[in-house]
């Protein structure tokens, strides 16, 4: 086995074996990663330890289903030594040994590798937002996203472009620019490209909305058979028939529900109480006698009983709690 003193270069070997246990520690901030990335397109070599590690993590890991195995707490540079004495019965103290080598590498290699793949850091992550959830973060190009409750967002960032896919759920985008790589969200119906600029896509049960609010996107018919562009202040709602129709929108209020607001300017209630019940777990029941009623005002997007409450005080109604997630808004 290879020794290497302290101070020595480190090798190959050695240098992907600190990339993947910083990774795993998540200790790498985006400019790290960037030379993560560069290191392993500086030679096969580099790609070929990584590799390497991989396979060796691939033989291993079933093993440990059937040897014995030491989780973070176990994990000490303090060995017990056995109670009887070795000499007496060397071929159990050989057995025990190997055994522990072996776990022991399992833990190392697991450690090294769970969770940091590069695949799945880079190009297979995936953003899962539950009910009454947001979130906010920085994507490896130092784009930012604000993720709605409900989400999937999938991460698929090449050399070619920035691509994430949009099952379903709501998301705000502030693309870093880069020209090189445009930045394009899949939603199904409709692509949206853009290489700077600031956006929402909302992907709904039938339909996909596309709001921009800085920078211009285009937005591409889901088969590719069409695209139009759109500017700053300007929405469309895609829906299976193309083209659909661009109409100038207020954007605050639009994306407000990427700083957890909600703002109607007569809505229906009925409608306000659907936006409020597919982003949180308590769910609004309206009685079709309120339902048709308007409603205006700015809400915590994260507060539906409150919302609930602000309305049957000015339409005289009563919120009745029918369980510990579902309310209804009635009459008096």
């Amino acid at each position: 086995m290879e020794r290497f003193d302290e101070g020595t270069p480190l090798s190959i070997r050695e240098r992907a074996a600190e990339w993947f246990l910083r990774l795993h520690a998540r200790e790498l901030s985006v400019a790290e990663r960037f030379e993560y990335l560069q290191w392993l397109k500086a030679s096969p070599a580099h790609i070929g330890e990584t590799l390497l590690i991989c396979k060796l993590y691939s033989i291993l890991y079933p093993m440990k289903q059937q040897l014995f195995f030491m989780n973070e707490d176990d994990i000490s540079n303090v060995i017990a030594l056995p109670a009887r004495d070795a000499a007496a019965s060397p071929a159990r103290a050989g057995s025990s040994w190997h055994v522990r080598t072996i776990s022991f590498s399992v833990v190392v290699i697991l450690a090294l590798i769970a969770g940091a793949l590069v695949k799945r850091t880079w190009l297979d992550a995936t953003i899962q937002t539950q009910a009454s959830e947001w979130r906010s973060l920085t994507l490896a190009d130092g784009s930012l996203v604000s993720v709605g409750p409900r989400t999937e967002l999938r991460d698929r960032f090449g050399e070619e472009q920035r691509l994430l896919r949009l099952p379903h759920g709501e998301a705000l985008f502030q693309v870093a620019k880069d020209t090189a790589r445009p930045f394009v969200v899949d939603a199904g119906l409709a692509l949206v490209r853009a290489t700077g600029t600031r956006f929402g896509v909302e992907h709904l049960a039938h339909t996909v909305v596309v709001t921009v609010e800085e920078g211009t996107v285009l937005v591409t018919q889901g088969n590719g058979t069409g695209s139009l562009a759109l500017a700053a202040g300007e929405q469309v709602t895609v829906a299976g028939r193309w083209p659909p129709a661009i109409v100038r929108v207020d954007t605050a209020r639009e994306l407000a529900w990427s700083n957890r607001r909600l703002v109607f300017d007569n809505d229906t209630l009925s409608a306000a109480a659907d936006e409020f019940n597919r982003r949180n777990r308590i769910q609004i029941m309206v009685d079709p006698q309120l339902g048709s009623q308007q409603v205006r005002g700015w809400f915590d997007a994260d507060d539906p009983l409150s919302f609930a409450e602000s309305v049957a005080f000015a339409r005289k109604g009563v919120v009745m709690q029918q369980s510990r997630d579902l309310i209804r808004l009635q009459p008096r």
